[in-house]
């Protein structure tokens, strides 16, 4: 399958090149493909996750900065500190900035910005679930005041919960197609198509337009692989996500291909008390399920290799990530059948899965692999519009998943814990005294704590993952750009022109 597809989109692109990409543009500008469109530029509705951040932040500034090694840095806010409860953060703010509209930024709007995010129903908004209320001291200085620890608090700040807009937009309609930020460019409303392409400007007036090497910033929505491998290779863009099937061709034809590693893949065995499929609630069955999958032969078919066989959900530069529990569940299908007698369960049973179109690839390993332990897959066709929210209906104990898997620990583990996708509220004494203990500790504590919670997740088999894919990222070799791992959209502000 995966030959046949790059053999039609080699046919395609037959005719467009020969040798390297001609470069179309100058390097004062530069234009990327996006496989994702943005709804909306009301700061309550933006996105943190995937290339979302990429058709925001060009407007936004954000309080805080996420640097590629993950660290933060100062950008709105200069400072900031918890108290002894780790339940106040008091921020120092920027001082001389003004929004596009000419209104200055202080205080008082990041009260304002954080109050309407609450407010707000968008995707992000379970990132201020933390959030009680905003202080505004003085004009430099806020505290943000929190109903618990929230160890990924300062993460969102660099994020959109941090985006900050003038305060006289927020609440008007047309901040969904006006962004009204005091970020390093202005939309071009001339030239933006919308769900077509998005054009940027230089702000004249921005308080750190050093930073940015580009006067023009160009976002072309191009949801195929195919387009986007011909914008490359043809020296429309400069940079863009491909697939792993087309990475040598890509490579062959003169772009620079930069591999990153992203998502875990794998199974979410979510019905951990047995719900819906009683035998999932003994732990010798879901470790059985771990033990029948050939990981290293899923990556080399699935994955092409492009990527590192894993047990866990956390990313190899988590804190929370320990190698030795990649060991835990070699392939061995006779030690999986003597789990299912042992647990009572040798003659197996049958279990409704999703049938959609994003993971069919994985489904015949999947079915051919329980079949080994007796374990009938009964697949439920869904279309593409149902999917996503059936995955948190709770008719489905399993899923297949691919998953991003975060350097930050508690992102990583949280699914398992607090997240949307523990669908089944889950609960175990162990595992939730190790998370209270992540959220309210720092330092080694804190981390003795996620690498204690995350062995006890590979340890009871809350998931069975099989690799760590990685994403590929291309760039014409007229363009440089720094990549975050376990980030599928480099940061706008990483991408430079390439030395000549």
């Amino acid at each position: 399958m995966a030959a046949a597809a790059l053999l039609a989109v080699m046919f395609l692109l037959a005719g467009c090149t020969s040798g390297g990409p001609e470069r179309a543009g100058d390097p004062s500008q530069l234009t990327l493909g996006t496989v994702v469109d943005i709804a909306s530029y009301d700061p309550a509705e933006l996105r943190s996750d995937g290339e979302y951040p990429q058709l925001w932040s060009a407007v936004y500034d954000t309080l805080l900065l996420r640097e590629p090694d993950s660290s933060l840095a100062p950008n709105l806010a200069t400072e900031w500190s918890y108290d002894p409860t780790n339940t106040v953060l008091s921020l120092t703010l920027r001082e001389g900035v003004e929004f596009t509209d000419g209104t200055p930024f202080d205080a008082a709007a990041v009260a304002a910005n954080i109050d309407h995010f609450r407010a707000g129903t968008g995707h992000d908004n379970y990132l201020s679930s933390s959030i009680e209320g905003v202080d505004v001291l003085d004009p430099t200085h806020v505290d943000i005041r929190l109903s618990r620890p929230d160890p990924t608090l300062l993460n969102s700040l660099s994020g959109s919960l941090g985006a900050m807009a003038a305060p006289s937009a927020l609440g008007d309609t047309s901040l969904a197609t006006q962004p009204v930020g005091s970020g390093a460019y202005l939309l071009d409303r001339d030239r933006t198509v919308r769900g077509d392409r998005y054009v940027f400007t230089r702000n004249p007036d921005h308080w750190n337009a050093q930073a940015w090497p580009y006067d023009r910033i160009e976002l072309r929505v191009l949801s195929d692989v195919s387009a986007r491998l011909n914008a490359l290779t043809t020296g429309q863009i400069d940079g863009a996500r491909l697939n792993i099937e087309v990475m040598d061709y890509a490579e062959r034809s003169g772009v620079d291909i930069h591999p990153n590693r992203v998502d875990w893949v794998g199974l979410a065995i979510l019905d951990r008390a047995g719900e819906v499929a009683p035998a999932l609630a003994d732990v010798r069955v879901r470790q059985a399920v771990n033990l029948v999958f050939d990981r290293q032969g899923m990556l080399d078919a699935l994955g092409l290799g492009q990527g590192t066989v894993s047990e866990q959900i956390v990313g190899a530069n988590s804190p929370a990530y320990d190698p030795a529990l990649d060991a835990t569940y070699a392939y061995d299908v006779e030690r999986a059948r003597e789990l299912m007698a042992q647990a009572g369960w040798s003659e197996g049973f049958r279990i409704p899965m999703m049938d959609y179109s994003r993971y069919r690839t994985y489904q015949p390993f999947v079915e051919q692999a329980l079949a080994s332990i007796n374990i009938e897959v009964d697949w439920q066709s869904l279309p593409d519009t149902r999917a996503i929210d059936a995955q948190f209906s709770g008719d489905y104990p399993i899923l297949i998943l691919g998953q991003q898997a975060p350097t930050s620990a508690w992102d990583g583990l949280g699914i398992a814990y607090d997240n949307a996708l523990n669908v089944f509220g889950s609960q175990a004494p162990d595992f939730g005294r190790l998370m209270e203990t992540a959220r309210t500790t720092s330092g080694a504590e804190q981390t003795a704590a996620f690498r204690e919670a995350n062995a006890w997740l590979v340890e009871n088999a809350w998931f069975a993952p099989w690799y760590h894919s990685d994403l590929i990222y291309a760039t014409s070799p007229g363009t440089t750009v720094r990549l975050e791992p376990g980030v599928a959209g480099p940061p706008l502000r990483t991408y430079a022109p390439a030395a000549p």
